[in-house]
């Protein structure tokens, strides 16, 4: 025993001494021997005929141990010495998993009344928030009690902006102690180096959920090219439906925030109608179209002399029209939010016929300016009528 402790020991002064430094990762071959690679719990990720080290099992039981003692700093410390020692070992792929949820929590605010609350890990918040309502392990939890049920409803009911202020507290600290971008660093590492070990079911959700988690985070900071540069890497895996939408639709944010409309635009719509989603996977394929229509129309340069945008805004908000009937129970805010893009869409045309009508006035033009004020009027008409039609559906 005791010189196990001395390995363990030399193992971790080995970490300390190596500091922040990072050599390229291998690419992941998994345990020698022949097979394909499959999981034991309790043993980790092996091949038929592999050899087990037990001095990488040794590491891993005190990096185990850390972690469920709450001592995160020593548990990062086990994971980086293990994946630095046995980079394609059998607990590799479980150690660094560990270690971005050993990140998540030590680098998170020490303020206990600002953030999530304490008590739960964030990526345990995320899954509230962000899991389908059919997901067996949120289904689990609500069946625990009304307590448990009220906290959820109350927790998935916020908007998305009150919820990624609320997440900003622990993003923010997360970002300044560097554990946010190491967090990064180890997400792109399993997805880039370790793809073998991620058709394993036991780790694909794991890393998919996990980096959509850190994607969000990295939103809430504000570091929009690196949720940009995650989301590209994540989809890559194209992971499941609900996660696949909820990468797509930081994405878009993120690239909206960096002012790239049109991209913004594309995402978006790729979201609501290209990529095999349904609202059942995702509650964001509303609010995909209603983010659509206003990048599209963010794109244009000027309503005087770039209406093109405003079009295929119109088209879109004929779209929402189709898709409202279809579904129903669209909130009332949402609903709301897509009448006043309509307003705003019709009020350029106007506008734009207006100023014609005005120019042409003053040129002593008086057919001209009547043709465009006529124009005008029949906007403003086609405008209410839609507009009432809009609320008398919903």
């Amino acid at each position: 025993m005791k010189s196990h402790h001395l390995v363990l020991g030399a193992l971790m002064l080995v970490a300390i001494l190596a500091g922040c430094a990072h050599t390229p990762e291998p690419r992941y071959g998994g345990p020698t021997g022949s097979g394909r690679l499959i999981y034991l719990p309790g043993t980790g990720i092996i091949r038929k005929g592999a050899e087990r080290s037990s001095d990488e099992e040794m590491v891993f039981r005190a990096l185990q141990t850390s972690f469920d003692n709450k001592d995160w700093a020593k548990a990062i410390l086990y994971s980086e010495n293990l994946t630095d020692s046995f980079p394609e070992g059998t607990r590799a792929v479980e150690a660094i998993l560990l270690r971005i949820r050993a990140r998540l929590e030590y680098g998170r605010s020490r303020d206990p009344d600002a953030g999530a609350p304490k008590s739960v890990a964030l990526d345990q918040w995320l899954f509230l928030y962000l899991a389908p309502i059919y997901d067996s392990r949120l289904q689990k939890l609500m069946l625990q009690g009304e307590e448990f049920r009220t906290v959820i409803n109350d927790l998935r009911a916020k908007d998305i902006g009150d919820f990624v202020n609320e997440l900003g507290t622990d993003a923010d600290s997360l970002y300044d102690t560097n554990q946010l971008l190491a967090a990064v660093r180890d997400c792109r590492t399993l997805v880039t180096y370790y793809l073998p070990a991620l058709d394993l079911r036991e780790f694909r959700a794991d890393v998919a959920e996990l980096t959509r988690d850190i994607a969000w985070l990295s939103y809430a900071a504000r570091d929009f090219d690196q949720v940009i540069a995650l989301c590209d890497d994540l989809l890559v895996m194209n992971p499941a439906p609900s996660v696949k939408a909820d990468a797509l639709f930081i994405e878009g944010q993120a690239q909206r925030r960096n002012g790239a409309h049109a991209l913004a635009a594309n995402t978006f719509g790729y979201l609501f109608s290209g990529a095999g989603l349904r609202d059942t996977d995702t509650r964001w394929r509303p609010y995909a179209l209603m983010w659509q229509i206003k990048e599209t129309m963010d794109t244009s340069k000027g309503h005087t002399y770039d209406l093109v945008p405003y079009e295929r805004a119109m088209e879109l908000l004929g779209e929402y029209e189709l898709y409202m009937l279809e579904n129903p129970n669209i909130s009332d805010a949402t609903h709301e939010e897509f009448i006043n893009l309509m307003t705003s869409v019709y009020d350029v045309m106007v506008e734009r016929d207006l100023n014609s009508a005005d120019q042409y006035s003053r040129l002593g033009e008086g057919d001209a300016a009547d043709y465009y004020a006529a124009r005008a009027a029949e906007w403003e008409a086609k405008r209410d009528k839609r507009v009432a039609e809009l609320r008398k559906a919903h």
